[in-house]
């Protein structure tokens, strides 16, 4: 266990650093873009995701769950094979998609209505192709559990992507829209991460095998995973999509709708995001430990260590649960004063405000996916989703008639609390999930409840007489600790666990 808190403290390290980086990234653009080419951006970046999860989702996620379980077997042969079948498979799904797209552009005018956004696309696409091999190859370091590796790929991509947002930004000399240049930064962020990810891994003395018979357990895996992921991001596409012709029908103009769409999806949701970085950090040390345990956890002949492998998975979903909940009060009150500080906007900090306490469902959902598809259930999490997401387009499609953009955050709590349920309902069935969770989850609201009410009264008393810089600061700090104070007074989510834990370790070092 120690091993596994050290990886996840490094995990979580650069990937706090990375998301921070990305987060500035995300400031850059939104300032040098403005809302409606920054919403152009968006539209065009989720029909890019839709591509790079094709690409570069489940199939790296299988083998890095391929490569745990052989090693953990010590058949490292059997790891190479799934390394370079995962490889060519990629490859040849990412030049194809590229081609196609390059050969026949009219593809994507007929998706868009703005003419920036097919262009944006297209210089994102050797992009996609240099992260063919990057996630194979990451994925590969993963399963291997060289987190430092994967952790400082990431925090590398993110750094040289901020670079040449600066030198293409500042350029005049190449005629192409800005909306461009940050889609071109993309790429040549990630042709560089993708040179770096094959120097380590072959100085790590990683090898490639002849792919030969690894082919077919590689895809039957990835297949519903990849679907889930595809879907995912489809979705996405599709709100991107949406969202903005459903506001113009109800009296918005194009730029009023696209603006709109920026503010929720370029200002406010990165920073619902947020927890989601910690609980993915979590994820990515959970997952070689989860998978070098069980390689289909309902064939008991390949499955081993059914105690370690539960602990494992209460670890993940409690430390999900304190981490989202540590940041709804604060994101409650603060909403506003935050989005006014970061982009100058106090809209968007109104998004942020309502939309804070969906990052409880859609950290548990986050944390459970991962958990289901490393134990062999990812065709059960992708009809979960299927079933959850129809909440979302009910909500997309007839709410913002009534209440505009809010409609997307109505869509997405109820999209997400519906597969956290059925996510959890499937642990529980299998015996890898204690009894009494729903009540610690109603524990936690009401403790959110109390810090926000006092947050709120404390910040109204604080910015009387204090720059709002310093009292969002300290009223932040006081919702999180309000928090922390009420998990560990009442051991909610098992947190006392941790700190006595930790408290004993310091004993023994006296």
């Amino acid at each position: 266990m120690r091993r596994l808190f050290k990886a996840a403290m490094i995990v979580t390290f650069f990937s706090v650093a990375t998301r921070a980086l990305g987060f500035i990234l995300r400031i850059i653009l939104s300032r040098a873009l403005g809302a409606e080419m920054l919403g152009e951006y968006q539209v065009a970046m989720s029909i890019f995701s839709v591509l790079m999860t094709i690409v570069a989702s489940g199939l790296p996620l299988v083998v890095s769950r391929t490569v745990a379980y052989k090693k953990s077997i010590g058949d490292n042969e059997g790891s190479y094979k799934a390394v370079s079948a995962g490889l060519i498979i990629a490859l040849s799904i990412s030049i194809s998609l590229s081609l196609i797209l390059a050969i026949c552009p009219q593809i994507l005018d007929l998706i868009f209505t703005q003419n920036n956004t097919t262009s944006i696309v297209l210089y994102a696409l050797p992009g996609l192709i240099a992260s063919a091999i990057y996630a194979i190859l990451r994925s590969a370091l993963w399963g291997d559990k060289k987190f430092f590796a994967i952790s400082f790929t990431e925090f590398f991509e993110q750094v040289v992507r901020i670079v040449f947002c600066f030198i293409l930004f500042s350029t005049t000399i190449i005629p192409i829209s800005l909306g461009e240049r940050a889609s071109l930064s993309l790429s040549i962020a990630c042709v560089l991460s993708c040179l770096l990810v094959v120097i380590i891994y072959f100085c790590s003395k990683q090898k490639l095998k002849s792919p030969k018979g690894a082919f077919k357990p590689l895809l039957k895996s990835s297949v519903p995973i990849t679907t889930l992921r595809s879907v995912s991001s489809l979705v996405q596409s599709l709100i991107a999509l949406i969202i903005p012709v459903r506001l113009m029908l109800y009296g918005y103009t194009s730029s009023e709708a696209m603006a709109e769409f920026g503010l929720i999806m370029g200002m406010a949701f990165p920073l619902i995001m947020i927890p989601g970085t910690l609980i993915s950090s979590l994820a990515v040390t959970l997952v070689p430990e989860i998978s070098s345990k069980t390689d289909n956890i309902d064939d008991e002949s390949r499955t081993h260590d059914k105690e370690g492998l539960k602990r494992h998975i209460l670890l993940g979903l409690n430390c999900s649960i304190i981490i989202s909940m540590l940041f709804i009060p604060a994101f409650m009150v603060l909403g506003t004063p935050i989005c006014e500080i970061l982009f100058g906007s106090a809209k968007a900090g109104k998004y942020v405000s309502a939309a804070a306490i969906i990052m409880l469902p859609m950290g548990i959902s986050q944390i459970t996916s991962s958990i289901l598809n490393s134990i062999g259930l990812e065709l059960k999490s992708l009809i979960n989703y299927a079933i959850s997401a129809v909440l979302l387009f009910i909500c997309i499609f007839f709410l913002p008639k009534y209440i505009g953009t809010y409609a997307l955050i109505v869509g997405m709590g109820l999209m997400t609390t519906v597969s956290s349920v059925l996510c959890l309902r499937m642990l529980a069935k299998r015996g890898l999930l204690s009894k009494g969770y729903f009540k610690t989850l109603l524990s936690l609201l009401l403790y959110c409840i109390v810090s926000a009410v006092l947050g709120k009264l404390i910040f109204n008393l604080l910015i009387l007489f204090l720059p709002k810089l310093i009292a969002t600061g300290l009223v932040g700090v006081i919702c999180v600790g309000l928090m922390l104070l009420m998990c560990v007074a009442f051991n909610t989510a098992g947190i006392k666990i941790f700190v006595i834990a930790k408290r004993k370790r310091g004993q023994k070092t006296q």
